[in-house]
């Protein structure tokens, strides 16, 4: 929102907004968006009312803008936030829908986030998936014709289930798509953990499709489901797997590694193709065909154990939150910081993020991040102790909420992760405060020595993927005016 315009709102002469508390004189910082998405303008002004005793007091404006839609707050005397002006762009519902789209098809952050030729090419490469799929399905088509299937008398039967075959690929050609669109910014963080969920996902779309031999009436749907599942976790497995391969590439050879990577996978597909039917031979000569279950269930079993085990050897480098989690525990508590090899090795492969210690949740909002605020020390007070630092942080219930400036740097998320690190470990619920002066005091003092031991033990400082959502603050320079006469 312009200056101008958010001013003459906070005068009550712009009929788009609205006002919801008392005239305010002085001047409002301009509030713009940036390539991170929302940004959170935090000025510190003087207000300036005509009372009875002629006195002035202070007020703190935090502007929090979401695109074309900002909100104004203020404090009252308790320091709890209260909505003072609103201002909502006129979307209508085809542009919500643009908008929903475009965040499902394209990359987070887009287009600064990707090269120029990113779209000409996916225009180009949409069209060319279509024909190829196509003709994938008319050479199946054609296979099963030459094998007499389309001959025999039950040919329009036939003909019918390969139709019911492609829906079902359908299904799951669908299952990827959605993975891919809502889940498509999050496997950065943490590759080896979603890795082992697309697992989860490939081993249930499997015990599906084989229940359909002890289910026939219900083939269509069970495999219908199992396809899925299968597709969902497929869709999970192909980015994981390009964030290892790009990891492999040292000299950044990609290529090459993703051609080896062909030849290592064809090799072990054709032994396990030839151990499969070395198994269904022998089950075959059983005479009971239920035994498939079995087998397979430890053969699924064997596959999944070694499947985190080839993971867990992986070593990177960059910091997600739960390695910057560990790190910041051993800082704090006086440790030796494990380097790279050991990092990987502590880290629980299949933790969620926010299971780790210290509990870590970057605000979705100015109401989300001060809610609670009140209760230790007023929001003007936390502005003020946070000065000279790029985020604000809050501690309560053993749980940290952050929020970090415009220009925050990678240093200083896992800055305001030592802090919260200091918190848990000196066994703080709800911080005072001087209890969270004293960990601002603390992360002022051995950050620097935390971010340099970092850098010895071979952790890159500058690769952080912790998600710290969209939010961003910015801070201004108290403002006195003169009182009114």
């Amino acid at each position: 929102m312009d200056a101008d315009k958010l001013l003459q709102a906070v005068s009550g002469s712009a009929p788009q907004s609205r006002w919801h508390g008392n005239r305010i004189s002085g001047s409002i910082r301009r509030a713009r968006s940036g390539r991170h998405g929302v940004h959170l303008h935090c000025c510190l002004q003087t207000e300036e009312k005509r009372h009875h005793d002629s006195k002035s007091c202070k007020a703190t404006f935090l502007t929090e803008t979401r695109g074309r839609d900002s909100k104004t707050y203020t404090l009252d005397s308790q320091g709890h936030l209260l909505l003072q002006q609103e201002s909502r762009s006129d979307t209508r519902g085809g542009n919500s829908v643009l908008t929903g789209l475009k965040g499902f098809i394209l990359p987070k952050g887009y287009p600064d986030t990707v090269t120029p030729d990113y779209l000409p090419f996916q225009l180009w490469a949409v069209p060319a998936h279509i024909t190829g799929w196509m003709g994938t399905s008319l050479a199946t088509s054609s296979l099963l014709k030459a094998v007499g299937v389309a001959n025999s008398a039950e040919g329009a039967a036939a003909a019918s289930a390969a139709i019911k075959w492609i829906t079902k690929d359908g299904i799951g050609a669908a299952g990827r798509s959605l993975v891919g669109g809502r889940l498509g910014d999050v496997f950065d963080e943490d590759p080896r953990r979603w890795r082992m969920v697309a697992e989860a996902f490939l081993t249930v779309g499997l015990a599906l499709e084989i229940a359909t031999a002890f289910s026939p009436t219900n083939f269509v749907l069970l495999a219908g489901a199992g396809n899925l599942s299968r597709a969902a976790g497929r869709g999970m497995t192909n980015p994981s797997f390009r964030i290892i391969q790009t990891h492999f590439a040292a000299a950044n050879n990609i290529g090459d590694v993703a051609a080896k990577e062909e030849v290592w996978e064809v090799t072990a597909q054709l032994v396990g193709l030839a151990g499969s039917v070395g198994l269904l031979k022998a089950i075959e000569a059983t005479g009971k065909p239920e035994n498939v279950l079995y087998v397979w269930a430890v053969n699924q079993i064997a596959h999944a154990w070694l499947r985190y085990k080839s993971l867990a050897v992986l070593q990177f480098d960059n910091i997600n939150q739960k390695r910057a989690c560990l790190l910041a525990r051993a800082s704090v508590s006086g440790q030796a910081l494990p380097g790279v090899q050991r990092g990987n090795k502590e880290e629980s492969i299949l933790a969620w993020p926010s299971l780790a210690r210290p509990s870590l949740t970057f605000a979705t909002s100015l109401e989300d991040m001060f809610s609670a605020t009140a209760s230790s020390s007023g929001i003007q007070d936390l502005c003020d102790m946070y000065t000279g630092q790029n985020y604000l942080l809050t501690w309560q219930s053993r749980r940290c909420r952050v929020i970090l400036e415009e220009h925050a740097s990678p240093e200083d998320i896992l800055l305001a992760v030592w802090q919260a690190a200091w918190l848990d470990h000196k066994g703080v619920g709800d911080a005072t405060k001087r209890e969270l002066q004293a960990s601002i005091d603390a992360v002022r003092k051995q950050g620097p020595a935390f971010i340099h031991e970092l850098r010895r033990g071979g952790w890159q400082v500058g690769s952080v993927t912790i998600r710290t959502g969209q939010v961003r603050f910015k801070r201004h320079d108290e403002v006195d005016l003169a009182p009114i006469a």
